[in-house]
């Protein structure tokens, strides 16, 4: 049976919700291909490896409480998908309220995620909201 474009935006809604919202990361190893690779914002943020994208996923678990991810928008073609959502929580470590909006275009093989590349505006969720605060610092 072949994996259609609906398929794979009906997976990447519900990978949101399992993964984003319930903090399921074994949703999340289940759906990663071996070998998945993560792009993201910075030239020096990449991820590879299903333990590297789950741990990745469970640091941003400790660093907000209330983290909620909605899903705005799904796109679909082929092979590719794109979710753009918005992110409200609290910042554990500056107790500050965000909010964000992210897109991430995703590459999908045979039903698991192989690559993505992810975007959202660090600059304001940084320098504006956080207050200067930054990652490791």
């Amino acid at each position: 049976m072949d994996i259609t474009s609906a398929d794979n935006a009906a997976l990447m809604r519900r990978y949101y919700d399992e993964v984003f919202n319930r903090r399921n990361l074994g949703f999340l190893r289940a759906h990663l291909h071996p070998e998945v690779v993560g792009h993201g914002p910075g030239s020096d943020d990449r991820v590879e490896g299903i333990e590297a994208v789950a741990a990745f996923s469970a640091y941003v678990f400790e660093a907000y409480d209330d983290y909620r991810l909605t899903v705005e928008n799904v796109v679909a073609a082929a092979d590719r998908v794109v979710v753009r959502g918005l992110v409200t929580a609290r910042h554990r470590a500056t107790g500050r309220p965000v909010r964000f909006f992210g897109i991430t275009e995703y590459r999908l093989q045979h039903g698991l995620v192989r690559e993505y590349w992810r975007a959202y505006d660090r600059l304001d969720l940084y320098d504006r909201q956080l207050a200067g605060w930054r990652p490791g610092g």
